[in-house]
């Protein structure tokens, strides 16, 4: 009986001792799934993570790949740009320099003219000396005004040219030139014209 005792007694003891093993096992275990589970929720939090930081590197990577496309065509437009700027810019060159040979040469023909020319003041001096008449500009446009400076007197002049006939002024104008300029062929009256764009034979003051 003692011994039934005995061994029942070690029975209950390592049952007792063994259900300890197994809530101690059970433990540990769910130990270990929840930490199995945090480890899994950081781990997908990381995988998300990444995947949203590869996703932006990839768009700005796009981004970046599209602006140098951009760039290059760019440039492949401004080359072409260039190089029609170049053209455009020698035919320029070649324009200007036939426009400065072309002025070099219309500018040596109006110097030749002009040395063929008389100067303005010589033909005044001219006019003057023939004539010896000091015009007076400052009258209307039909007068024929002025002083002529004769050999003993100043005579004063003044005609309407809308009165007589352009004839009538040129021979009245050169019958006051003294006959000395007799021998050079012009007369003074006698139906004798005046030189060609000699003011005496204007029938207006402005000479």
């Amino acid at each position: 009986m003692l011994l039934k005792v005995m061994a029942s007694g070690r029975v209950e003891a390592q049952l007792h001792h063994s259900l300890e093993q197994q809530e101690r096992v059970l433990d540990e275990l769910l130990d270990t799934q929840a930490t199995a589970a945090q480890l899994v929720r950081d781990l997908m939090g990381t995988e998300e993570k990444v995947a949203h930081q590869l996703l932006a590197k990839e768009e700005e990577l796009q981004h970046c790949l599209q602006r140098v496309q951009a760039l290059e065509a760019d440039a492949q437009a401004a080359t072409e740009e260039g190089t029609r700027l170049q053209a455009s810019m020698a035919a320029l060159c070649m324009e200007l320099e036939q426009l400065r040979e072309e002025m070099q040469r219309l500018d040596q023909d109006v110097q030749e003219d002009a040395s063929a020319v008389p100067p303005a003041t010589y033909t005044a001096q001219l006019y003057y000396k023939i004539s010896r008449i000091d015009w007076d500009y400052e009258c209307g446009p039909v007068q024929v005004k002025g002083i002529h400076y004769g050999p003993a007197i100043a005579q004063p002049i003044s005609i309407d040219s809308s009165q007589h006939s352009r004839s009538f002024v040129a021979d009245y104008l050169w019958s006051l030139v003294d006959t000395a300029w007799a021998g050079t062929g012009v007369g003074r009256a006698g139906g004798h014209s005046a030189p060609q764009g000699l003011p005496l034979a204007s029938a207006s003051g402005s000479g």
